[in-house]
């Protein structure tokens, strides 16, 4: 699957063959990264992130996850994906990072609406959450333009680097998109 956000900016489902180039993405931004995510601490080699792709492409095959790749000009840029999908609840979260130089070209909020588009069209899901960190700043920006609502705080929801992190809590519904897209 393909999904082209512009004419520098497309999202490709993951693929073991781009395992090298995510891994050194994520090795060359790995100071950046682990301020927030906590699976950093844990890709320490090509294998790591070849099995994160195989189990990603698991989770697609059971329709229970998506995962793609960002490419921005052609150049690998990081990932965003449907993190968990689920039927039950009729929704899923959106998680997403970049390499650090190429954050500030509105990459990631291009992306996240084409993946909320994307999703809102192709799937029955009617609701999608985004959670930042309360404090990237960064991060939290890209739901706040698309429009998504901020429920609040969710406190000690997630671990990072051994400490406690709280993270905003973002909501998107499938109705109120559709309204705030016409």
């Amino acid at each position: 699957m393909e999904i082209i956000v512009d004419s520098d900016i497309r999202l490709e489902t993951v693929k073991e063959i781009h395992a090298d180039e995510i891994f050194n993405l994520t090795e060359r931004n790995r100071e950046y990264l682990k301020k927030w995510l906590p699976w950093v601490k844990y890709t320490k080699s090509r294998k790591d992130t070849l099995n994160f792709l195989e189990e990603s492409i698991e989770r697609m095959k059971s329709k229970t996850g998506l995962q793609t790749t960002i490419f921005y000009k052609g150049k690998t840029a990081g990932l965003i994906g449907l993190v968990e999908i689920s039927y039950l609840r009729n929704q899923t979260e959106i998680g997403y990072w970049l390499g650090e130089e190429f954050t500030g070209k509105g990459i990631m909020t291009k992306s996240c609406g084409a993946l909320t588009d994307y999703t809102f069209l192709n799937t029955v899901l009617k609701r999608i959450n985004i959670l930042c960190d309360i404090n990237n700043e960064k991060s939290r920006m890209i739901p706040e333009r698309l429009g998504y609502y901020n429920q609040g705080i969710l406190e000690r929801d997630g671990i990072v680097n051994g400490e406690f992190v709280a993270h905003y809590h973002f909501v998107m519904w499938r109705d109120k998109w559709r309204k705030r897209k016409n």
